[in-house]
């Protein structure tokens, strides 16, 4: 066990005890959410008209905004598909259940974010 010497060296431990905790905390759930993508939007749909580039998967990220604060989310600028069909449409699109445009009675019911969220 450490000994402090005042209450500013037991501050500084427990500061970076918890941002550690955080950082993992986030990484556990951002691995969580690419399990959820692969299983509630990648399984549930063979495209024939296109080939998948997982640009979707990877846009799922952490960051840390400083100390003790992390967020998991997905990040519509690391996707870049053409003009017409950017992140922001793919992010939208997917939490509906849609493929690229592609919409079935099975991929309606894989809606990723709700999954995630519930989990959360």
């Amino acid at each position: 066990m450490a000994a402090f010497k005042n209450f500013t060296g037991l501050a500084n431990a427990l500061n970076d005890s918890m941002n550690t905790a955080v950082e993992n905390s986030c990484n556990r759930l951002l691995g969580i959410l690419q399990r959820i993508i692969d299983s509630e939007y990648y399984d549930v749909f063979d495209p024939e008209y296109y080939k998948r580039t997982y640009q979707f998967w990877r846009s799922a990220v952490t960051k840390m905004f400083r100390q003790n604060c992390g967020v998991v989310f997905m990040d519509k600028t690391a996707m870049n598909y053409n003009t017409f069909w950017t992140g922001e449409k793919q992010l939208l699109h997917a939490s509906r259940g849609s493929h690229g445009g592609f919409v079935t009675d099975e991929t309606r019911q894989h809606r990723f974010w709700e999954v995630f969220i519930d989990f959360c």
